[in-house]
């Protein structure tokens, strides 16, 4: 089932998969990483989702950097 994307869910998600990226882990190791459910960690890169403080608090985690930086980063 297709999920609708918002604008600020796409572009958030756009920030976490390159600063993923950008630390060398793939969707699945960084999924495992921050505890979370690999197809769930895709559709969040993707937009799909308008994710939770929590789950977004995981994710900064995750990446080792604060939760505004992600917002910094998608220029929100």
């Amino acid at each position: 089932m297709a999920r609708a994307k918002t604008p600020i869910s796409v572009v958030l998600g756009e920030a976490i998969r390159e600063t993923r990226k950008a630390r060398g882990h793939t969707q699945e190791s960084f999924a495992l990483r921050a505890s979370l459910d690999r197809s769930y960690y895709g559709a969040i890169e993707r937009g799909e989702f308008n994710v939770t403080v929590d789950t977004l608090a995981k994710v900064a985690a995750g990446l080792e950097v604060p939760v505004w930086e992600l917002f910094k980063r998608a220029g929100l």
